[in-house]
């Protein structure tokens, strides 16, 4: 003889769940395992066994105490069938099904596991009449090339899109903002893919991607550019003239002693901030040049001041 199953664990609910918490996993299951929403029918059967013991308050008992609703598997002295569970208790009526074996029955006469007349609204979206669901398009993405001063003064372009379904391409205005940044999205409502059954269109996202420029570099609204300056002038200081990307010059500072790789600032000549007000900032790194090749005067100078200079710049010795 076969084990009687964990009517328990078959809905997903503790010994101690009240009738309401059986009914609702019954109603969640019954939602993804009826055969007319693509389930399993065996599944199905299981799932409605457990419900038409757990549900009758007496066959529940006899299940609790002797592990079985079979009151001829259970000692002598218990008697009295319990009723079973009707179709129409779960499911509002539907049809007139009072059993699984009618429910198997409308199966074969092919009119779906609850009749032709039954209507799936309240089992969570299956559609009334079996109406396909409206879906939305699916979102497109595409990569939109801009040099570095479109991104930095902003500009508009033409972009083609051809969209799966439509018989022709779509040609659309795209607006780049002044202070655009490598990576950014506009996002067009309704541009993107087809919906199915009546659903809206998806939405096109654009996203920009900015080329590289020989001198300068972006990190946010912020503007990095490299200095190469001499020995000579990083040692004594120097007052160098600088190319801002607006297209304007700035004169900056140099203090005499400054290291390699030093980064000297000048605020408000960066990039337009895309979200907020103003510029940000003009980032220059100073890169100081060793020379490879010196001339005869070049290589005295600094004969010279090697043999002036007297600083330990190797603190480990």
């Amino acid at each position: 003889m076969a084990a009687t199953p964990d009517y328990y664990k078959t809905l997903g609910v503790p010994r101690t769940a009240t009738a309401d918490e059986i009914k609702k996993a019954f109603r969640k299951l019954a939602r993804t395992h009826h055969p007319d929403a693509g389930g399993d029918e065996a599944k199905f059967k299981e799932i409605n066994e457990a419900y038409e013991v757990l549900s009758d308050d007496k066959k529940r008992q006899l299940y609790d105490q002797y592990g079985t609703a079979n009151e001829n598997q259970i000692p002598h002295g218990w008697g009295g069938a319990g009723g079973s569970v009707h179709v129409e208790d779960i499911f509002g009526g539907a049809g007139g099904f009072n059993s699984w074996s009618d429910i198997l029955e409308s199966i074969r006469r092919g009119e779906g596991a609850f009749g032709s007349n039954w209507d799936f609204g309240d089992l969570g979206g299956f559609g009334g009449g079996r109406q396909p669901r409206a879906r939305k398009g699916q979102d497109m993405n595409v990569t939109l090339n801009v040099t570095f001063d479109e991104a930095f003064n902003g500009t508009e372009k033409r972009v083609t899109v051809r969209i799966p379904g439509k018989p022709e391409s779509d040609t659309l205005t795209v607006k780049i903002p002044a202070g655009a940044v490598d990576g950014g999205r506009l996002r067009f409502k309704g541009k993107g893919g087809l919906g199915e059954n009546g659903g809206e269109a998806g939405d096109l996202l654009i996203t920009t991607k900015i080329d590289p420029h020989p001198h300068y570099s972006r990190k946010g609204a912020d503007v990095h550019v490299a200095l190469p300056v001499t020995v000579a002038e990083a040692a004594l200081g120097a007052s160098i003239v600088v190319p801002a990307p607006d297209g304007t010059k700035v004169r900056v500072k140099v203090p005499a002693g400054t290291q390699d790789a030093t980064v000297l600032t000048v605020r408000g000549k960066g990039a337009p901030r895309v979200k907020g007000s103003g510029n940000g900032d003009l980032k220059i790194e100073v890169n100081v040049r060793v020379p490879k090749d010196m001339n005869e005067r070049q290589r005295q100078a600094m004969e010279d001041f090697l043999a002036a200079t007297t600083e330990d710049v190797r603190t480990w010795q």
